[in-house]
């Protein structure tokens, strides 16, 4: 589960702008999400799960790919503002929890990890495993920063390494500055 203070690093992010990494204007963010949206494939997919949706701008890119998608984040002011930017999606649904604790209870053929493992413990990465090996019945995705950043309980790769201990050795595309693992 996130620390407090990540909690609260990212309420205060959230409180000062709608788009704080400025994921719909960053031609870095834009290349970020063709990369994962060329790993997560075409679809079409039954029933995905994008977990760290933040504002929902990879979820509006996402969304056509799926019949069903559910995204969610811990914060709740990015839930508000993902909540308004996909309204006009009925597939979309948009979730408050935290991962592994609030993931929601059925099967999902995709689910995209939007840079969260970095947040969570080594603890909450075996529960996520866990849940994976039986919710997941399709592809896992984790987009992850391969930085440092001043919150970082773990750092990218560990985080991955992690999950991999679970699911099994990912196929690793690397990025320069981020990684995308498909499990």
């Amino acid at each position: 589960m996130p620390r407090e203070s990540v909690l609260d690093h990212l309420a205060r992010l959230y409180a000062a702008s709608d788009d704080p990494w400025d994921h719909r204007t960053s031609p870095y963010e834009a290349a970020k999400y063709d990369a994962t949206l060329e790993a997560i494939g075409p679809g079409p997919f039954a029933d995905a799960l994008e977990i760290g949706c933040g504002n929902g701008t990879l979820a509006r890119r996402l969304a056509p790919r799926c019949e069903r998608l559910t995204a969610m984040d811990v914060t709740p002011a990015a839930v508000a503002i993902a909540r308004s930017h996909l309204a006009d999606l009925p597939q979309v649904s948009v979730v408050e929890g935290m991962a592994p604790r609030d993931l929601p209870d059925r099967a999902f053929d995709l689910v995209l990890l939007s840079e969260v493992l970095y947040f969570l413990t080594p603890e909450d990465i075996a529960g996520l495993g866990s849940w994976l090996k039986t919710h997941a019945t399709g592809h896992t995705v984790a987009v992850t920063w391969t930085g440092s950043t001043s919150e970082d309980e773990l750092d990218g790769p560990c985080a991955v390494s992690l999950l991999a201990d679970v699911l099994g050795l990912p196929a690793t595309t690397d990025h320069g500055r981020y990684r995308i693992d498909v499990f």
